[in-house]
């Protein structure tokens, strides 16, 4: 069998792992940027040499400045995104920085309750056989599991009669026979009409059979009511024998030293919930500047076309390819260099492009399943798969599972599926499940479940 924190601890290791390949993407893509930006200012520069070597009719000096002065607007918007660019790349480190030690702190947080959790099931074994050594007790304790099963099926019983009269009613109501004899007030001593029309009434009720049917209706407009009645006499004789019973078994806990163990681990059940806030946060955080890094990098490539439509709609209507035609007729071997220089440029551009769009794929890839992975745990604890007692079948593969996963073989509602096929809680310690009340560490009292039951319990889930 498996462990539940030891599934737990490979989920987030594998969190952790995803967490890191995705900033490795990110800088694989830093790099291609920057290869993108350098190749785009030689091109700029490029078709600027070629344009002015190729427009005698223009003055040079009128050329360069126009052309310097739109470089010089897209270079500043440019720019401006750069300096955000170069602000979420300084945060993240920090955002990883505040992911990993929130995760430290809640993992000591989380051994802490568990360590006051093992305490607490010494003390409930010792509590609860002593307990059982007191007749008293245990005749309170069967007339409240009594009383609370009484609660139990009256709270079904009136339900049942609430649908039942939901259900039903309507048809009644529909049928047109049955609401004419119900509007005249059939049967009762202020029926409406004169005695001729009371004697027809009274024959097209006895072939409907009214008297049946209005019995039928009458009993389900009544039944909700008797049922919330009883439903409240039963829950009025538990709330009368519940306190005996709680305080004799309060008396039991606290002359154990059984009432300072309990306060402290609803502290640190407190604590626990709190640090797994501080993470949740810490990783939205994180979430966030990665997103916005993403987009940033999507955005930067875009500058440079930008820069080289703004130079070719400025060119008296030349466009490249014309400008390219014009180097190739002339037998000036300067343009020829030119020309050359920027198709190796334009190969350069298309590698860097599809190495990006490879790249921006696989980082688009890895940051949806991390995503997939931190809601998978969410799910893990709130289940109170990663509690003391919680455990799984030895024929599990987790790892196997997840690269599955991370492969897109699995979704990741079939691991959560998968995991729950493979789970179980360990059988409750003798003497565990027989307390009326005593608290739980976030969760109801003993004979609730809230501690000592199946799912329950404070250690992160699962109870005792």
């Amino acid at each position: 069998m498996h462990s539940g924190r030891d599934v737990h601890r490979d989920l987030v290791r594998r969190i952790r792992k995803v967490r890191r390949s995705v900033g490795r993407e990110e800088q694989k893509i830093e790099e291609l940027q920057q290869g993108l930006a350098a190749a785009g200012e030689r091109r700029c520069s490029t078709v600027r040499a070629l344009a002015e070597f190729h427009l005698p009719g223009m003055n040079e000096e009128a050329v360069a400045g126009t052309l310097a002065g739109m470089e010089e607007g897209i270079r500043t918007i440019f720019d401006e995104k750069k300096d955000r660019l170069a602000v979420v790349e300084r945060g993240i480190p920090g955002c990883q920085d505040a992911v990993d030690a929130a995760e430290a702190t809640l993992e000591t947080a989380t051994e802490a309750l568990n360590k006051t959790g093992r305490e607490r099931a010494r003390l409930a074994r010792i509590v609860f056989e002593e307990l059982q050594g007191i007749p008293r007790w245990q005749r309170l304790f069967d007339q409240v599991r009594r009383l609370e099963a009484r609660v139990a099926a009256a709270e079904k019983r009136h339900e049942a009669a609430l649908r039942e009269q939901e259900e039903k009613i309507p048809a009644y109501e529909r049928d047109p026979i049955f609401g004419y004899l119900s509007r005249r007030r059939f049967g009762a001593r202020n029926a409406a009409g004169n005695p001729l029309t009371r004697r027809l009434d009274r024959w097209v009720a006895s072939v409907t059979d009214y008297g049946a049917a209005r019995a039928g209706y009458d009993l389900l407009n009544a039944l909700p009511e008797h049922a919330a009645d009883a439903l409240e006499r039963d829950r009025a004789a538990l709330r009368v024998a519940t306190p005996p019973l709680t305080r004799l078994e309060g008396e039991v806990i606290e002359r154990n030293g059984m009432t300072p163990v309990l306060e402290r681990g609803e502290r640190q059940y407190e604590e626990r919930e709190e640090a797994r806030r501080s993470l949740r946060e810490a990783e939205a955080a994180l979430r966030a500047l990665t997103e916005e890094l993403a987009a940033l990098h999507d955005e930067r490539g875009s500058y440079y076309e930008e820069a080289i439509d703004g130079i070719e709609a400025f060119l008296e209507g030349r466009s490249l390819p014309e400008l390219v035609a014009m180097a190739r007729e002339t037998g000036d071997p300067r343009d020829d260099v030119l020309v050359a220089e920027l198709g190796e440029l334009d190969a350069r551009l298309a590698d860097l492009r599809t190495g990006l769009a490879a790249r921006r794929d696989e980082r688009s890839r890895l940051a949806s399943r991390l995503a997939e992975l931190e809601d998978l745990r969410d799910r893990f604890e709130a289940d109170d798969w990663n509690g003391r007692r919680s455990r799984f079948d030895d024929g599990l593969d987790v790892n196997a599972l997840l690269l599955g996963f991370m492969a897109g073989r699995h979704s990741s509602g079939h691991v959560h599926r998968t995991l729950r096929r493979n789970q179980s809680f360990l059988p409750v310690s003798s003497g565990s499940g027989g307390f009326s009340t005593g608290g739980s560490f976030g969760g109801g009292g003993f004979s609730t479940g809230g501690g000592f039951g199946g799912g329950g319990g404070f250690s992160t889930g699962g109870g005792f």
